[in-house]
């Protein structure tokens, strides 16, 4: 006849029980910190990101900075702002303010449901510096945004981006 007492320990053991509570074991990661750094010693390998709006700014600031093509296996994800910026010369200003924000926001309302954009803000469609040959140029772009279903509003992004040609 089998022992049941040797098959293991009851739920009321001694063992079982703990007084001080791991706050370590109650966050729970939901994503990773862009870009890359190191995580802590005893959990991730990659610095983790815990709260939800700042996962949301994170992703949405990777969709900005993101070209369509640049994602293998999701070809049309990305405001695609580098080519509007590179023909800067041949459109007028308004015209990449107004392509750049109709860009940002048909990616958001497709990529990022959650998000509601407020206002997009984009300053700089110029050269750097008159005297620069190389014609950097720079565009800064503030994005306003909601999350209405965590109850966050009047957040912002700023994305800086450069380029040449």
């Amino acid at each position: 006849m089998f022992n049941f007492k040797s098959s293991g320990k009851k739920i009321d053991h001694p063992i079982f029980k703990t007084d001080k509570v791991d706050v370590e074991r109650l966050i729970v990661p939901i994503g990773i910190v862009t870009p890359l750094e190191p995580g802590n010693d005893k959990a991730e390998l990659f610095k983790m990101h815990v709260d939800p709006l700042e996962q949301l700014a994170d992703n949405l600031r990777n969709l900005i900075q993101t070209n369509r093509g640049d994602r293998l296996g999701r070809f049309t994800l990305g405001c695609n702002l580098k080519s509007i910026l590179f023909n800067r010369n041949s459109n007028l200003e308004s015209e990449y303010e107004n392509t750049a924000s109709q860009s940002i926001q048909e990616q958001v309302k497709r990529y990022l449901p959650a998000v509601v954009i407020d206002n997009i803000d984009i300053r700089g469609l110029n050269k750097i510096n008159d005297t620069d040959l190389t014609s950097l140029a720079k565009a800064i772009i503030k994005v306003e945004f909601s999350v209405p279903l965590l109850r966050r509003m009047n957040n912002s992004i700023e994305v800086v981006l450069y380029n040449a040609g």
